[in-house]
């Protein structure tokens, strides 16, 4: 299966505040990550979370995921399988401080899911 990544105009800012030492390091963190989703999905969401558990009418499920890229960063991505194309297909965000990743995955769900009935439930988040 392939991987197509996609990023967003607030992503692309968001990694304009970095050095291109920083950038470069946060790409091929990101990369490693991209590489390990395509040999074990499993060892990739080990890496992930998502922080508020989000309900979604007519058992849709969020595809929104919060992804450690080191200790101060989080990468605010989706992940959605296209079986149609046989691709998974990988949406970035925001790249943002972990203290400020809740805030960010809150806006992102409430951006893609406003033709939804959502619920919102914060969950315990596990230390990734």
């Amino acid at each position: 299966m392939d991987v197509l990544i996609e990023s967003t105009r607030d992503f692309e800012q968001d990694l304009e505040q970095f050095s291109n030492t920083e950038k470069f390091k946060i790409i091929k963190k990101l990369n490693s990550y991209v590489e390990l989703l395509s040999i074990d999905k499993n060892l990739f969401y080990k890496h992930s979370a998502q922080l508020i558990n989000i309900r979604l009418k007519e058992n849709y499920d969020s595809s929104i995921y919060s992804l450690r890229i080191n200790e101060n960063l989080r990468i605010i991505l989706t992940i959605d399988d296209d079986p149609i194309f046989d691709r998974t297909v990988i949406t970035l965000f925001r790249a943002v401080k972990a203290e400020d990743a809740a805030k960010a995955y809150n806006s992102v769900a409430e951006t893609l899911y406003q033709d939804f009935t959502v619920e919102n439930q914060e969950i315990e988040v596990p230390t990734c």
